[in-house]
């Protein structure tokens, strides 16, 4: 089987990093489910990992050791603040662009936790073909709303038996830079309608916008170019300001780092276009909490 045309090039190349990364002897989480989303994705049989565009198994490409440190190292970052949450006492939790997230298999979050999984109905079919074809079993209870963050998607999240005002962590990964401000305005908008005091965001967004130029120059074949390319013309303003006085806007306190941070705090190295230097590119983490 592969994958339907809704499911995007990002989706892959996030699960592409994953799949890496748990193939890893010092791998910062294990997910067993990437690999398998990569394969049904682009029907490999083979060993290993194919090459999808930019994303290649072979560790030659500083374009994509950038990307997949990125996309790797963000997902410890949410691991453990969900992990914290639930901990804590939180029994929804909620992904905005869920995608070919499996946190609701891997985390060993409890039985009465609620993992809503917000998506393209095309990438949720085609992710629930997949877990189910191999035999996958949550650990929560999951529940995949097919919506599109840029349209009305808190009457289904509702319809689907999402409780608002209870507590909740909701989990916007890899999504904001890939809107405009009006469109993040919107979807914070809608986050802090259906929360109650307590509730806690996490999410990222790079602090500009990153241009065609800044990733085209890493490339090291025309397949690489044209991927960095389309990437680039995917990225979109994001927030119009920084993550404390943009969260602060509709009643959030927000606590931040960057992916740079998080790669140091796992020994890794930081990739020349998240380095301190003059054209950095500084890729914010969030953590907020909604005050009262």
């Amino acid at each position: 089987m592969t994958a339907p045309e809704g499911v995007r090039a990002t989706a892959l190349l996030t699960t592409y990093a994953r799949a890496q990364e748990s193939a890893r002897q010092d791998r910062l989480f294990d997910d067993p489910w990437a690999r398998l989303f990569v394969a049904e994705a682009t029907a490999f049989t083979g060993a290993g990992l194919p090459r999808i565009a930019m994303a290649r198994d072979d560790g030659i490409s500083p374009l994509w050791r950038a990307f997949s440190s990125y996309f790797a190292v963000r997902t410890p970052f949410y691991d453990e603040r969900v992990r914290r949450a639930v901990a804590a006492g939180v029994r929804q939790v909620v992904l905005l662009g869920a995608s070919m997230d499996t946190r609701a298999y891997r985390l060993g979050l409890p039985g009465d936790t609620t993992v809503f999984e917000l998506d393209g109905a095309s990438v949720l079919d085609f992710k629930n073909g997949v877990l189910i074809r191999h035999g996958a079993e949550p650990t929560c209870r999951r529940v995949p709303v097919p919506v599109e963050l840029r349209e009305d998607w808190a009457t289904p999240l509702r319809e689907a038996g999402f409780r608002p005002g209870e507590p909740v962590l909701w989990l916007a990964e890899g999504v904001l830079m890939y809107f405009t401000a009006e469109e993040s305005d919107r979807l914070a908008a809608t986050v802090t309608d259906l929360s109650g005091t307590g509730a806690r965001l996490l999410t990222e967004y790079p602090a500009r916008q990153v241009d065609e130029e800044t990733m085209t120059r890493r490339a090291t074949d025309e397949a690489e170019r044209i991927s960095a390319m389309m990437m680039a013309a995917l990225v979109r303003s994001g927030p119009d300001t920084g993550p404390e006085e943009w969260l602060r806007r509709f009643g959030w306190a927000a606590e931040v780092t960057d992916i740079a941070a998080e790669l140091r705090r796992h020994g890794r190295e930081v990739p020349d276009v998240f380095a301190d230097s003059a054209d950095r590119v500084p890729v914010w983490l969030i953590e907020a909490v909604l005050r009262g």
